[in-house]
């Protein structure tokens, strides 16, 4: 493993002018790479599987190698560059605050605002007056935006976790972004799943209150699911098989729905994704005695998602 976050995109020592992305990056060219922000030395490396789940090609830090102390890719720079962005929400209150040598991280903000979402959420056909019917449209659509930003900011704190390999890396983000709950802090470990948590989160799910962020790889692009009862858009993730010490296996399948053509229209097969959300497990039985673990997020805003290469 190496300190500094995992990268998609790098430089060529001999032109370091040239910006080029990982999965661009020929097997003849793959020594004197560099960070696309700093002079240090970073590895390609291999595309593979991890538990059953496809993990694509990415760039680390040579050992003994070190970021510049404000390049981007270094855990301090990325998390003072995305508070910085998230300073900018227009009359909104603040996700990330500062307080001390620290930023706390404000889940109740989030959840305000998605209730606030519901709450101005209206049918033009239920409204005649036309002024009420235009201001309710414009409160519909602050009240939207404003969410986006915050999900944009949540989402952008996950996805630094998930590119973090090095455990000095996750205590020092720990330290500096605290998570509060309705006044308590809460760990990392109860807010970001990777693939080996995925049983802790399917265990845990039904008690937890608040939103939680989860990495997934695409399985396939969208489907349109139109029956008589319902019609909404599903985007499934990779199964994740874990496999036991007395070689019994347990199997979990994360999966999204929305009712927004445009909200996956973008997603493909292997693209590694960030969800921040509320989780709902369900079981489904399938031949041979198969338990499959289902990890389900209903998407309403289209920041609910990143891709983590992005």
């Amino acid at each position: 493993m190496a300190e500094g976050l995992k990268m998609f995109y790098a430089r060529y020592e001999h032109n370091i002018n040239l910006r080029i992305p990982v999965e661009e990056i020929k097997e003849s060219d793959r020594k004197g790479l560099i960070c696309e922000f700093c002079p240090a030395k970073i590895s390609w490396v291999t595309p593979h599987q991890q538990h059953g789940k496809n993990i694509s090609a990415f760039l680390r830090l040579q050992k003994n190698e070190q970021h510049t102390s404000n390049c981007k890719n270094s855990v301090k720079s990325a998390i003072t560059s995305l508070v910085a962005h998230s300073q900018n929400i227009e009359d909104g209150k603040l996700l990330l605050e500062a307080q001390d040598s620290a930023f706390i991280f404000r889940m109740n903000v989030l959840i305000e605002a998605s209730a606030a979402l519901r709450k101005a959420t209206f049918t033009p056909e239920e409204e005649a007056d036309p002024d009420k019917k235009t201001r309710k449209r414009i409160r519909y659509k602050k009240t939207e935006k404003r969410l986006a930003d915050y999900f944009n900011t949540a989402t952008g704190i996950a996805k630094i976790r998930a590119k973090i390999e090095e455990s000095s890396d996750k205590k020092a983000l720990s330290e500096l972004v605290k998570i509060d709950y309705n006044g308590k802090e809460i760990s990392w470990n109860n807010f970001f799943y990777d693939e080996d948590r995925y049983p802790i989160l399917f265990k845990k799910a039904e008690r937890i209150a608040h939103p939680v962020a989860i990495l997934i790889t695409v399985k396939q692009a969208q489907k349109h699911i139109n029956t008589e009862r319902s019609s909404f858009y599903s985007l499934k993730g990779e199964l994740c098989t874990l496999e036991h010490e007395d070689k019994s296996k347990e199997f979990f399948a994360p999966g999204l729905t929305c009712n927004d053509t445009t909200f996956f229209e973008n997603l493909e097969a292997k693209d590694e994704i960030i969800v921040v959300g509320k989780v709902r497990p369900t079981t489904n039985h399938w031949g041979e005695g198969k338990i499959f673990k289902n990890l389900n997020f209903n998407i309403f805003n289209k920041k609910q998602i990143t891709r983590l290469k992005d």
